[in-house]
């Protein structure tokens, strides 16, 4: 390979990774807020820990345990199982929005976006 094909490796690389790194902070954007609209009715700061932190190529999105749970109807205790109300703020929002990354890493990279990173990066 020589220097210019390299070059070229290189600036598709570069690319690639902006575009990733642009649908990954959209995405976080979309559930955070998408979290904040189901949670508005809930008045404790308990719910207010939550992080996202988009990197080149990582989305983590950091959270207490109890809040994991919180989409669960029922609970299985040393009396049996009981039954308790849920609040879709967890499983259902953030499968929802993995679903949507994962078409849009696969369908969305066309030559118009690349055009568009280009346009944006001068």
């Amino acid at each position: 390979m020589n220097l210019i094909e390299v070059r070229k490796e290189n600036h598709e690389d570069i690319i690639k990774g902006r575009f990733i790194r642009k649908v990954l902070s959209e995405t976080s954007r979309d559930i955070d807020k998408a979290q904040r609209e189901k949670m508005s009715s809930f008045r404790s700061s308990f719910w207010n820990n939550r992080t996202f932190t988009v990197t080149d190529s990582d989305m983590t999105y950091s959270h207490l345990k109890q809040h994991r749970f919180v989409d669960m109807r029922s609970r299985n205790t040393k009396e049996g199982k009981v039954k308790k109300k849920s609040h879709p703020i967890h499983n259902r929002i953030i499968m929802g929005h993995y679903n949507n990354i994962v078409k849009e890493m696969k369908f969305g990279y066309t030559d118009a976006v690349k055009q568009t990173l280009l346009k944006d990066n001068s």
